[in-house]
């Protein structure tokens, strides 16, 4: 049978895997086409409306699992405040809009505390919660303790199996606090799984990349690290005064508060 004229209700119902509703109305066409073609239009109609109400809930869904503690967006990030920001839009924009997460590319926020590297961080989360994509946020603190706890109970290998089944990994802070040799073993093999099994991750830092064998334990710890987290992945260098400081508001005064 050629293309029935109701061809997208027949690819909405394939979205809601629905495939009964495909076949009796495929039947029905060639039963009493002017029929079908009343049934589907209204069908088409409720379908459409499913489907919406399906891809809102799983959005709702992402976002809740992802843990982003505060909801962060691209559109609340003023990137006109510094020339390190203006000159990083373009190409941050360019991945905000592209589906990164299929393409495997992950990203870097290297800059002082108070940039926005967090901001974007979670930006970047977000868009990919609202394309259906499975994300987590994690201080990279909580990361540690969480794979500290699992290698005490014997539960490390389920441990990094959940680290690695997330879409998109977001470890906020690395390089903060300097980890012992265990630590960094812990982290490089989270990161490790990812990279081999094409799960990009977003990391942000307030230490430049040559500071990191400090803080790893060593050159090879830490050149193994960075290799696999930048491989593939966009690096954003973030530097000048504080974006939390240049957004600072006070409280405001009331209107006759000089009158006092």
């Amino acid at each position: 049978m050629t293309d029935p004229p109701f061809a997208d209700v027949v690819e909405t119902l394939k979205q809601l895997r629905l495939p009964a509703f495909i076949e009796a109305l495929e039947h029905l066409y060639e039963e009493d086409p002017e029929r079908a073609v009343t049934i589907a239009a209204e069908l088409g109609k409720m379908a459409e409306h499913e489907l919406a109400r399906r891809t809102a809930t799983s959005i709702e869904r992402r976002i809740k699992g992802a843990q982003f503690v505060r909801m962060q967006t691209v559109d609340a990030f003023d990137f006109s405040y510094s020339p390190s920001t203006r000159k990083i839009r373009n190409r941050y924009l360019q991945m905000i809009h592209a589906d990164h997460v299929t393409q495997d590319v992950g990203a870097i926020f290297v800059g002082n505390s108070g940039l926005g590297k967090t901001h974007l961080a979670r930006a970047l989360g977000y868009a990919a919660c609202q394309r259906q994509h499975r994300v987590l946020f994690l201080p990279c603190s909580t990361l540690l303790n969480r794979l500290i706890t699992a290698e005490a109970t014997k539960d490390l290998g389920r441990e990094i199996k959940k680290l690695e089944s997330p879409s998109l990994l977001i470890i906020d802070e690395v390089a903060y606090m300097t980890m012992s040799h265990d630590e960094a073993n812990l982290f490089y093999q989270v990161v490790s799984r990812r990279h081999d099994n094409c799960r990009p991750t977003v990391a942000t830092t307030n230490a430049p990349f040559s500071e990191w064998n400090q803080v790893f334990h060593g050159d090879a710890s830490a050149h193994a690290i960075i290799d696999r987290l930048t491989e593939r992945a966009e690096i954003f260098y973030l530097e000048g005064k504080s974006y939390r400081e240049t957004h600072r508001r006070g409280i405001e005064k009331p209107a006759d508060s000089d009158a006092r």
